[in-house]
């Protein structure tokens, strides 16, 4: 493993444990969503600025998205909980966001840290009740 590998996953574990105790103190605060109204607004603007092109102005991801395209890969997934996002932990979507993932650019040199959480927090404004109970039940 190289040096550069070795940093990443430091890194990348740094990012799993820091996110793990954001969620938990965030949900001691907030029993019903983990993040504020004051996030979902700052995330409103950085979806549209960086993420509503490919998912969709509401989240409702690329028309036919569970189809492959002519390319070999799927279009954007929807992101409002009608597609599979749910079932990713915070870190793991972080972690997408930043670091990109198939098509999707990383942004981990454009946004920081606190806005990929931001932005994270619109598109679970946008879940319903049962959907976000199913994601925090899975993710405690």
């Amino acid at each position: 493993m190289s040096r550069t590998q070795s940093l990443l996953l430091i890194a990348g574990s740094l990012l799993v444990a820091a996110l793990s105790s954001y969620t938990y103190l965030a949900k001691q605060n907030s029993p019903d969503r983990w993040y504020s109204q004051a996030q979902v607004e700052q995330g409103a603007t950085l979806y549209l600025d960086y993420c509503a092109a490919c998912h969709g102005n509401q989240g409702q991801g690329a028309e036919n998205w569970t189809q492959l395209d002519a390319s070999g890969k799927r279009p954007a997934p929807p992101l409002n909980g009608s597609g599979h996002a749910w079932h990713h932990s915070l870190a793991n979507l972080t972690h997408t966001i930043a670091q990109g993932r198939g098509t999707m650019p990383a942004w981990k040199d454009t946004m920081t840290e606190a806005q990929i959480i931001a932005t994270v927090a619109w598109t679970q404004s946008h879940w319903s009740k049962a959907i976000y109970d199913a994601w925090s039940k899975a993710n405690p």
